[in-house]
Formats: C-alpha cells, sequence, structure tokens
C-alpha cells in the first residue's frame, strides 16, 4: 500500500502547520515533506511513523486505497486552506478598499 501525500498534507494545513514547521516538529527535512506530500517519494515505515505521530493519527489515515487514491473529502475549503482570509461575510469575496468609516 501507498502513501497519500495530499491526506498528509490536507491534515498538516487542518492543524496551522507550515511545511517546515511541521517537518522540524516531525524530525525530518522540509525538502522530504514536500517530496511525500507531492506523490514524489513514499516514506520509509520509520519516516512515516514520525509524520503521523506528528499529524497526531494513525498510519492507515494517510494511506492511498488499492485502486490507487484515497477518496476526496469535501471540506468546503480550499487545498490552501486560505478560504477565511480571501472571503467576506457570506462567502463574498474581501475588496481591497476599505469600508468607509462613520464619523
Amino acid at each position: 500500500m501507498k502513501t497519500n501525500g495530499r491526506l498528509i498534507r490536507r491534515k498538516r494545513v487542518e492543524l496551522g502547520h507550515g511545511m517546515n514547521r511541521f517537518a522540524a516538529l516531525a524530525g525530518i527535512s522540509g525538502a522530504a515533506l514536500s517530496r511525500i506530500e507531492n506523490g514524489q517519494r513514499q516514506p520509509r515505515p520509520e519516516t512515516l511513523k514520525k509524520i503521523t505521530d506528528a499529524l497526531g493519527c494513525r498510519i492507515h489515515e494517510v494511506m492511498a486505497e488499492e485502486d490507487g487514491d484515497a477518496p476526496e473529502v469535501q471540506s468546503g475549503a480550499s487545498a490552501t486552506g486560505n478560504d477565511e482570509a480571501t472571503r467576506g461575510p457570506a462567502g463574498s469575496p474581501l475588496s481591497s478598499k476599505s469600508a468607509p468609516t462613520a464619523k
């Protein structure tokens, strides 16, 4: 079975960790974490254990399904997790202009 790097990234972002911060927390390099998350490398079992310990999950939660990939989970947020920063009330985009203030 293969690791699903997208699931690792999703869980890391949900915890609010940046790539290098999380890599340091897990005890691996940022470059190694990037390659794992992007599917360019499969981690060794001991590295996968470090990652899942830092994520607070079990190994099977970040494994791809037998048909090649885990199903997509729709959470209503973008892949970067920045929807809150780019949306205003009721999901409207925030403008770059300041709202007028009452005097």
